[in-house]
């Protein structure tokens, strides 16, 4: 996946308009990138599941 992409899917995330990203284990370095350098990172909590893929999930305040 492009970091567009995963940016983009991060805004849906947050903006309500899906319930979770699942991030493959070779896409998380990028996805790393924008979550870390993103003002509402504390709100978008990632779950492990199985063959390094996580989930992320977004809890409002």
């Amino acid at each position: 996946m492009t970091k567009e992409e995963l940016q983009n899917q991060l805004n849906e995330l947050i903006q309500g308009t899906i319930d979770g990203i699942t991030i493959e284990k070779k896409d998380f370095m990028t996805f790393r990138e924008i979550w870390i350098n993103h003002e509402e990172k504390e709100s978008i909590i990632g779950e492990a599941l199985h063959n390094g893929n996580i989930i992320y999930r977004y809890r409002s305040k």
